[in-house]
This record gives C-alpha cells, sequence and structure tokens, in this order.
C-alpha cells in the first residue's frame, strides 16, 4: 500500500489553532479515556512479515523504562519452540514437533531489552554485543532500541515512556486517506524526532512518520480492536523509501500486564 501524507499544511489565519494537547486529548478520548492514561504495561504477541523472513515477535513493555523484543523465526522442521501468553505475560514456552498444536516451528532468533539504562542483546549464539563491541556502535544500536521503545509507546498509548521525555506541538492539518488528519510534531532526547498523524474525524492516529538514518519511513497504524476498553491497533505496517518492509500483526495483548522478576534482565 501507498499512500501520502503532505508533512505541512497553510492554515486560514482567522481560524484559532487548536495546540498538541487538544489533539492528544482528543485521541485519548477516542481510545479509551482514562483507561488510555492508567497503562503502566503492555505486553503484546503476534506474527510478523520482515521482507522474506516470516516469524512471530514478543513486545513487553513497562513505562517507567523497561522493553523488551523477542523474535523467532520459522523453521523448516524439528523441535518446535513456541512463545506464549501466560497470566503474567508474554514468555511461555512449549516443546513438540512439527504438527503439534501451537503452529509451524520457531526457533529463536534474536532478544533485545531494555532495563533503565541497562541495554542488552542476544542471538541464538549468545551476547551480540561484548567487550569486543566498539563503543560508539554499542550507543548507536541502544540509540535505536530506546527510539524504537518510544515510538511504541507512543503508538499504543499516546505517551513516551516516563525515563524519555517527548515535546509535542501541533504542526497543521493534512490531506490524509479518507479525509484530513491532524498533525503533530514530536521532539526527544538525542535528536529524537517523530511526526504523528490523527484522524481529524475519529481522532484515532493514523501514521507515525520518521527517519531511519536517511531512510524515510512510514509506520501505519491499522485495524483498531478494543483490549480492555481501550482502541489498540492490531496491524502495523512499516513502509520504507515508499517500500513496504514489515508487517506484524498483533493476535494478543495483554493491558498492565505483571512482568516475573528478571523479566527484562539479560
Amino acid at each position: 500500500m501507498k499512500a501520502v501524507l503532505l508533512c505541512a499544511a497553510m492554515a486560514l489565519p482567522s481560524i484559532a489553532q487548536p495546540t498538541a494537547h487538544d489533539i492528544l486529548a482528543a485521541a485519548r478520548a477516542a481510545l479509551g479515556g482514562s483507561r488510555i492514561t492508567a497503562i503502566q504495561s503492555i505486553s503484546v504477541w503476534g506474527p510478523d512479515q520482515r521482507g522474506g523472513q516470516a516469524g512471530e515477535v514478543a513486545l513487553s513493555m513497562e513505562l517507567t523504562g523497561k522493553f523488551l523484543r523477542e523474535q523467532t523465526s520459522l523453521a523448516n522442521g524439528g523441535q518446535i519452540t513456541r512463545m506464549g501468553l501466560g497470566e503474567d505475560g508474554i514468555g511461555s514456552v512449549g516443546g513438540g514437533m512439527p504438527g503439534d498444536d501451537g503452529g509451524p516451528a520457531l526457533g529463536l532468533n534474536v532478544a533485545e531489552g531494555l532495563n533503565g539504562g541497562d541495554y542488552w542483546v542476544k542471538n541464538a549464539a549468545g551476547p551480540a554485543i561484548s567487550s569486543n563491541t566498539p563503543e560508539a556502535a554499542a550507543a548507536a544500536r541502544k540509540q535505536a532500541f530506546v527510539e524504537s521503545f518510544a515510538r511504541y509507546a507512543i503508538a499504543f498509548t499516546l505517551s513516551p515512556p516516563v525515563n524519555f521525555p517527548v515535546a509535542f506541538t501541533y504542526a497543521g492539518q493534512v490531506e490524509a486517506p479518507g479525509g484530513m488528519a491532524d498533525a503533530i510534531e514530536g521532539k526527544g532526547p538525542n535528536g529524537f524526532l517523530v511526526h504523528l498523524f490523527i484522524d481529524a474525524k475519529t481522532h484515532v492516529p493514523l501514521m507515525m512518520n520518521y527517519l531511519n538514518g536517511r531512510q524515510d519511513v512510514q509506520l501505519w497504524l491499522k485495524n483498531y480492536k478494543a483490549e480492555d476498553g481501550i482502541l489498540l491497533p492490531h496491524a502495523m505496517s512499516w513502509i520504507t523509501d515508499g517500500n513496504p518492509t514489515e508487517e506484524f500483526q498483533a493476535q494478543r495483548f495483554k493491558i498492565n500486564a505483571k512482568f516475573p522478576a528478571g523479566r527484562f534482565q539479560k
């Protein structure tokens, strides 16, 4: 899917402009009101397609500053390693053979975590960042992960993590598929910058636009469904420089999940 949102719009000087606070307040009311402002943690799981690689992604988030992204990939056979959603959030694992209940064989590809200021990443072979990793490379990878956490938090709750302040300003109304959208600009630490586009009629977020290096990325938020009285996007599509690059289908959400001790530690 290709769609274009103009990143600037001319406003009539005689019309009073809303503030980012006004737009975000209307959006939070549309998505769940006080329920969305009461979110402290989220877990979400579902299939993910990135390029030619199919797999599953599990996200565990505490908005105080903890984030875990686990990705599994489809295997060609052998033992199944499956991730499930337990009472304490995503993380329960079951075994079996291909064809057993639970779907095709999966193998852990990568787990990446943030526990306050402590960042780590590992794959099936072990830690991906060690004492031999150049300091600049490790810092850049951490910053990219922290910023992805902030974007997920904004997409799901319209607020950044507590320890990652973002200042929002109103950027005008723009054309969007099916009507008009209000554009909100968010600026945060270390040059963090996003543009959030919210449907002017329904007040539901439509798309987030940001740069990944020199690449222009559009994150489309679709298929909103209610979870515990909160409307959440169950389909997220990334389009990079005009080309689809990833599609995530959220199958299970748990709001205010209680994660076990050590969940975000290496």
